[in-house]
């Protein structure tokens, strides 16, 4: 009855799905866990119609165009950039760290000492990681480092995974860099928008094809018996 069965209908799932249906004509069961489709994206609307992301904020940043103009045919856009400022010592400073944060924390001249050195070492609006920024030998950067350690890294960390940085895989803490520019956007991605009718009317829009059927509420092992 089905060219191919999809395992969850989050997006890997239903562009997949999108993708067969339309481009091969082929017909595809999604088999779904949960009551909904959209995976951690599924959001809907409040009794008073506010936008509720169920699984946590999702924000849409992307540097490739062609990701974006493929999205565009599923959903119009709101376009949005994220800013964040973190309370410390008093302050409301940027957030990833960057040149305006050093401004508003240290004193001109010392800023000003900082900058250079940052810029003689890193490229303008490359990203360094807290850790990597801590192995170096300059005393101010390292004085620098561990100031953002000690005031943001150190504290965040630990309330979020109850870890110190350096016990979380690097990856993950290279999410939060210090950034060697003035752009106060926490993510710098060519293109940055939230849907405008939400992420679940995307993967409505997307999966709405006769050729696609849904199972929601199944586990796949109920239905496919794996041999690993």
């Amino acid at each position: 009855m089905f060219n191919y069965i999809i395992i969850g209908s989050g997006f890997s799932g239903s562009v997949i799905a999108e993708r067969i249906a339309n481009v091969l004509n082929q017909k595809v069961l999604i088999i779904e866990k949960r009551n909904h489709i959209g995976g951690n994206c599924y959001d809907y609307k409040d009794k008073n119609n506010i936008i509720i992301h169920k699984y946590g904020p999702h924000l849409f940043h992307t540097d490739y165009k062609d990701v974006f103009d493929y999205l565009s045919n599923f959903t119009d856009w709101e376009l949005y950039s994220h800013r964040v400022l973190a309370f410390v010592d008093g302050k409301k400073i940027p957030i990833p760290f960057n040149l305006n944060t050093l401004y508003e924390v240290f004193p001109i001249s010392l800023s000003q000492k900082l900058e250079t050195k940052l810029l003689s070492k890193f490229q303008y609006n490359s990203k360094v990681p807290i850790l990597e920024l801590l192995k170096e030998e300059d005393a101010d950067l390292r004085f620098l480092a561990n100031y953002i350690y000690e005031k943001i890294f150190k504290n965040y960390t630990a309330k979020q995974w109850g870890l110190k940085p350096e016990e979380i895989d690097p990856q993950v803490t290279a999410r939060v860099p210090v950034y060697i520019s003035k752009d106060n956007r926490y993510f710098t991605d060519r293109y940055q928008a939230i849907p405008k009718e939400g992420y679940t009317k995307i993967f409505e829009n997307m999966l709405n094809n006769k050729n696609i059927k849904i199972m929601l509420n199944t586990d796949f092992k109920e239905l496919i018996d794996i041999d690993m």
